[in-house]
């Protein structure tokens, strides 16, 4: 996909139901953020997180980053990250980002990017000894992130 379709996302994020952000992050809280989980963010994570920082609306919750020393996993994509590292040898170069509810997570593969230096998103899940992928949902968060919110706006 491309920017286009995260623009677009971006754009149609404030009309669904149950909206919520946290406002945004800093340049200084992103980049640190980035050295904590060894990744440089592509432009469209990058964008997401300086808009937004977190994402909820109806049914949906797209993990932020905040502290990576909160007990709390839900919703936060460092903590989940480094959590699953450490407990589970989630790979280094995978981000969470979404929690499907029925055991599978939505993860950023930063170990294959695209020529515009975007991630696709995979759908995985622990089966008790390692992650395994389930599927690749999206080339990009963009494309993403558009069919959750077009999904919820058309509910």
């Amino acid at each position: 996909m491309s920017y286009q379709d995260f623009e677009r996302a971006m754009e149609l994020a404030p009309g669904c139901e149950y909206f919520t952000t946290d406002g945004g992050k800093s340049p200084e809280q992103i980049r640190k953020t980035e050295k904590i989980l060894g990744i440089t963010f592509s432009p469209q994570l990058l964008s997401f997180y300086e808009k937004f920082g977190y994402l909820s609306f109806f049914g949906c919750e797209i993990f932020g980053i905040g502290p990576g020393d909160s007990k709390i996993l839900e919703g936060n994509s460092v903590t989940y990250a480094l959590h699953d590292r450490s407990e589970l040898g989630l790979p280094e170069q995978w981000v969470p980002i979404y929690n499907y509810g029925d055991g599978n997570l939505a993860y950023l593969d930063y170990s294959r990017l695209n020529a515009l230096k975007e991630p696709p998103v995979i759908m995985c899940f622990y089966n008790g000894k390692e992650f395994q992928q389930v599927e690749t949902v999206a080339e990009d968060f963009g494309a993403f992130l558009l069919s959750l919110i077009e999904e919820s706006l058309e509910a």
